[in-house]
């Protein structure tokens, strides 16, 4: 499946409400190199999340921890929904291609932060099942999200 594929697939999974306010895009630097890429979301065409593999070789050095741990919560800048480098665009695109292949269930118990973001938006997740989600712990991507579905909604 080519990328635009994944990403229309993706993008149709949100929910109504959400109509053309959230996007995710991927790209290749001209510069020939396999390092240079990210991926990055927007929500009314300002990025919240930027997937960049060279910023995260310079934080993380190859160093692949649990994806959800990346980052502790006593290091995180407040407002930031990722981190600068906190995930890598082979990340993103990992995440793209285990959520469209998920339930709603599975999404929402996810380590991966992304997939957890994607339930957030997803359409099959109902308006009394997102009243219902715990805000404390989440990380700070999924917790944006959530904000912006239950703003849509209309569940504040």
């Amino acid at each position: 499946m080519k990328w635009s594929k994944l990403k229309k697939t993706i993008e149709d999974n949100f929910a109504e409400s959400l109509s053309g306010r959230v996007r995710i895009y991927v790209t290749r630097y001209t510069s020939g190199s396999y390092f240079m890429v990210r991926g990055w979301i927007t929500i009314d065409k300002e990025e919240i999340a930027n997937f960049s593999t060279p910023d995260n070789y310079s934080r993380l050095e190859w160093d692949m921890s649990d994806i959800d741990k990346r980052i502790p919560a006593e290091d995180r800048s407040e407002g930031n929904a990722v981190e600068k480098g906190e995930f890598s665009r082979a990340d993103f695109l990992n995440a793209c291609w285990q959520y469209i292949g998920m339930n709603i269930n599975e999404s929402l118990k996810s380590e991966n932060p992304v997939i957890r973001a994607f339930a957030m938006l997803d359409r099959r997740l109902g308006k009394r099942r997102l009243k219902l989600i715990d805000k404390q712990n989440l990380h700070p991507l999924v917790l944006k999200c959530l904000s912006l579905r239950l703003e849509c909604e209309s569940i504040l």
